[in-house]
Order: structure tokens, then sequence, then C-alpha cells
């Protein structure tokens, strides 16, 4: 009986490990953004956090508060391109440039976020 339930509990726990560990696809971005979505923007341990509004209009904005205390308005377009949300921000680090997101799925209403293989941050939604 021990045995059937460590194994019961082993593939639940792998199979959680699966789909959080999975990169969001095209069709999964535009139904999250179909309607516009307030994004939480970081958090605890990420250095930064604030709160983007992302409006189905293919415009964004919102603020980030960095862990020194800056506050960085962000302000800019965003649109899916294949399975990333590219975004061009006005300001902050990436401002004026493109930049294409891989959301992986941390949970079922969170991701982390990389552009290309670097980690650059998370985001969180209702």
């Amino acid at each position: 009986m021990h045995r059937i339930i460590l194994i019961v509990l082993s593939v639940m726990f792998l199979g959680t490990q699966a789909i959080a560990a999975t990169a969001m696809i095209g069709k999964e971005l535009q139904a999250l953004f179909s309607n516009g979505k307030v994004i939480a923007l970081g958090g605890p341990k990420e250095g930064y956090s604030g709160e983007l509004s992302v409006l189905k209009d293919g415009t964004a904005h919102g603020q980030v508060k960095l862990d020194s205390g800056d506050v960085i308005s962000i302000d800019g377009v965003w649109h899916i391109s294949g399975n990333t949300f590219c975004r061009t921000w006005k300001g902050g680090r990436d401002a004026g440039k493109a930049v294409c997101e891989t959301w992986i799925k941390t949970g079922p209403k969170s991701v982390s976020m990389l552009n290309g293989n670097e980690n650059i941050g998370g985001n969180s939604w209702r």
C-alpha cells in the first residue's frame, strides 16, 4: 500500500513539474491578452516589483520599482510573434529595443520570462 501511495505521489509531482516547465504557445498568449490583462511584474527575490496593464489594442502602460527605490515608467507596444511575447518599451533597460520573450509556466498564473537563454524575470496575473 505504501508503495502505491509513493508511486501516485511521484506521478502527481512529476506531472506538475512537467506542466510548470512548459513554454506558453502563441494561442495561450493570445488568449491571455485577448481582453487585456493586468500583469504583476517581479516580486520577492526578483529585484523589482510593479504592475503593467497590457491592453488588447497592443499598448501597455505601467511602472516598476527597483529594490534600489528607483521607479521606471513602462509605456510602449506589444504583440505576439510565434510563441513569444514581443514588446518595445519607451524607457527602462531595453528602451526603444524590440524584445521577444518566451514565457515559461511556473504555475497556473505565473511565468518566468526568457530572452534567448537569459532569465529576465517573472510575471503573474489573477
